[in-house]
């Protein structure tokens, strides 16, 4: 049985820098799904200019509470934080980091050249609360890194960002039965996906367009399941391949907030989190160029 589609949402358009992103959620309607509890689209965009070494730092923004995990589709992206990690995701890479106790870091676009494109997707994941207090964690996760399996009549595959399928795992941590899947369809194909009953799920098709449960699912918006169901029909009707991102998992059994960049369990924390920022706890970025 299908699983019933609740809602098909449009994302809230913004400028950050040189960037346009689209925030899925949350939203006056959708607050989190599973431990999700925001979703940015960092939209497809041509010359983007990178920063000179002049201004180097002025992205750089805390986190605590949260883990972040950034999935690059086309174009690169650098990451450094005030642990000392520093890496370079280009398509089909993804940067993640467990913020745990509190983390400064930056993520920003080399210059992308005219011609070629930026676009990427980033997800917020809410800590348990007896991991947030742990030391921040980085890993940069190259694309041979995520297991990727052959769907069945060779209708495309689908890598596994995080969680499992089967006997294949991503390396990345999983703290509450959460799960990232990225689906390539091929041509005409039709894949119908078993899932959990019990779990939350959404899909976002980043271009393009696909058929999800019998509807049509366009570009850069986000569809949100309801409980039951134990399955998830996908069909590709497009000439040319498309692209799924299939994510969720089970429903958050404790309180949190979010205020700016961190996700805490109360306003007593956020406000600790923002003192601790401000007393500089979290570090600082260091930068150095080749004259």
């Amino acid at each position: 049985m299908e699983k019933a589609l609740l809602a098909t949402l449009e994302g809230r358009n913004a400028k950050v820098g040189a960037l346009s992103i689209n925030h899925l959620f949350p939203n006056r309607y959708v607050h989190a799904i599973g431990p999700f509890v925001l979703v940015d689209q960092i939209c497809p965009a041509g010359n983007v200019p990178g920063d000179p070494p002049s201004e180097a730092g002025k992205h750089a923004h805390p986190h605590r509470g949260v883990a972040t995990f950034s999935y690059i589709l086309e174009g690169e992206m650098e990451y450094a934080d005030s642990y000392g990690n520093r890496a370079t995701a280009k398509a089909g890479d993804a940067h993640w980091l467990m913020s745990g106790k509190g983390i400064l870091h930056e993520e920003i676009p080399p210059n992308t050249p005219q011609g070629h494109s930026l676009h990427a997707v980033q997800w917020w994941i809410n800590l348990p609360a007896t991991v947030k207090g742990d030391t921040p964690v980085y890993m940069f996760l190259d694309q041979s890194h995520f297991p990727e399996i052959m769907l069945p009549d060779a209708a495309g595959t689908a890598k596994i960002l995080i969680g499992q399928i089967g006997n294949d795992t991503s390396p990345v941590p999983v703290y509450n039965n959460h799960f990232i899947c990225h689906l390539r369809l091929h041509p005409g194909a039709k894949y119908t996906m078993p899932v959990e009953k019990r779990y939350e799920y959404a899909v976002f098709v980043p271009s393009g367009e696909a058929i999800v449960n019998g509807q049509k699912q366009g570009a850069s918006r986000l569809s949100v399941f309801d409980f039951g169901g134990d399955e998830i029909a996908f069909h590709n009707e497009a000439a040319r391949a498309t692209d799924i991102l299939l994510f969720g998992g089970a429903s958050q059994n404790e309180p949190f907030v979010t205020q700016g960049p961190f996700v805490m369990n109360n306003r007593e924390e956020i406000a600790d989190a923002y003192r601790d920022f401000f007393d500089g706890k979290y570090g600082s970025i260091t930068y150095s160029y080749n004259a």
